[in-house]
């Protein structure tokens, strides 16, 4: 499996801006009120970053630790453990974290771009909660790649004939 590709984060992310500026659009238009996120919004969000951090800091530790034995071997007993359903999943969180904070980046974003562009929000109650969200979505996006690039294992010796790292 391919780690995710910052290039294809990027253009979901304006994508998701599109639909965020659009969709605005057509809400005000149509005479309805547009929904903006929150302050809780983006204090989730990094709630979010902050546990998958958490999750995935044994991975790293498991994987820093596996490499310093292959570059010294001893016979000294594991000081870090883990399984590999749980490494897996952690990887799987990771770029799922990636994709939602893209999606979520653009969308806030874009509704933020269109109350800047149209000043129809209030800078207090709608631009900075909604940009403070998309800002936070923008950093459960890297965590997520962050986290994701550390369940990645060295290339083997014997193992991948293309010499590419595969995932823990």
């Amino acid at each position: 499996m391919r780690p995710v590709g910052i290039p294809m984060l990027l253009l979901i992310g304006v994508l998701a801006g599109g639909v965020g500026a659009a969709g605005s659009e057509f809400a005000v238009s149509r005479g309805g009120t547009l929904p903006v996120a929150g302050w809780l919004s983006g204090l989730v969000l990094l709630v979010l970053a902050g546990v998958l951090v958490a999750l995935g800091l044994p991975l790293r530790r498991y994987l820093r630790e596996s490499e310093e034995r292959r570059l010294h071997p001893t016979l000294a007993p594991r000081r870090h453990q883990l399984d590999m359903p749980t490494a897996y999943r952690t990887v799987q969180l990771a770029r799922a974290a990636a994709y939602t904070g893209a999606i979520c980046a653009g969308l806030f974003l874009g509704e933020a771009v269109f109350l800047v562009s149209t000043g129809l929000g209030d800078l207090g109650t709608a631009v900075l909660p909604t940009t403070f969200a998309g800002v936070c979505a923008i950093v459960l996006a890297v965590v997520g790649v962050i986290v994701e690039r550390w369940g990645t294992l060295p290339p083997s010796d014997s193992g991948d004939s293309a010499g590419r790292a595969t995932p823990a």
